[in-house]
């Protein structure tokens, strides 16, 4: 997470300004979000640049705490992903790529081998980014009895009968042949085998999104222009209330 904070004296950090405390508080608050912001935005595109057609939930994953007068310190993070770690931050500091949902559901269901990943195969139907289809993903699960016991992929699978129909029928996990991937297949036809998911062994990333030198680099140029402008405006402020 990169925090950008005021933690020295404000009084003497900015003796030759004229305003109250609360005033100069204020205008440093403002500073340090508005910098923020200036990070945000700059990971934002730097995002577009690292990755392969980031989607718009990727590139909106990242948020914003503001700073205040009374907590001068403003943050910039991935959103929170019901406490498992956010996808990229293997890309930020290196590491074992996290499982996605489907595939905790896989490996607690005893299908998906530990220290092993699912990749779509040729019967995988993707959308313009490269994921999978979620109604595809429901169907694979409940044909491997992999749901779990509550939450929103149970409940959709019982909206829609969670019966086991023809099609899932012909799901199975397994190497149907020697020599083939083990992954997650679909029979089509009397003899005919395409795989949905392969399973592959996980990669250990290396660093190759730099979130904390580009947004270090962002607050050393920004911050200071930005503290300068509002304070002014406070000086400002203060000087005409004081006329008036």
């Amino acid at each position: 997470m990169f925090t950008l904070s005021m933690q020295s004296n404000i009084a003497a950090a900015t003796a030759e300004v004229r305003g109250t405390r609360e005033q100069i508080a204020l205008a440093t608050a403002k500073a340090l979000t508005f910098t923020a912001e200036r990070v945000r935005d700059a990971e934002k595109q730097e995002m577009q640049r690292v990755f392969d057609r980031p989607t718009a939930f990727t590139l909106n994953s990242l948020y914003l705490r503001g700073a205040t007068p009374f907590r001068l310190e403003a943050k910039v993070w991935f959103k929170d992903l019901r406490f498992r770690q956010h996808y990229l931050v293997p890309q930020i500091h290196g590491g074992d790529r996290p499982l996605k949902r489907f595939e905790q559901y896989l490996q607690k269901a005893g299908k998906l081998p530990v220290g092993m990943m699912a990749v779509p195969g040729a019967a995988a139907r993707l959308d313009g980014f490269g994921n999978m289809s979620r109604g595809q993903i429901v169907q694979v699960l409940s044909a491997l009895q992999a749901l779990p016991e509550a939450g929103y992929l149970a409940n959709k699978s019982r909206r829609k009968g969670a019966r086991r129909n023809r099609v899932t029928d012909l799901i199975f996990v397994g190497r149907p042949h020697p020599g083939w991937p083990a992954g997650v297949w679909q029979r089509q036809g009397l003899a005919r085998l395409k795989p949905i998911l392969i399973f592959v062994r996980a990669p250990r990333y290396t660093q190759r999104f730099d979130f904390y030198g580009l947004a270090n680099k962002i607050a050393d140029r920004e911050f200071p222009a930005m503290l300068n402008r509002e304070l002014q405006r406070a000086s400002t402020a203060s000087t005409l209330a004081a006329a008036a």
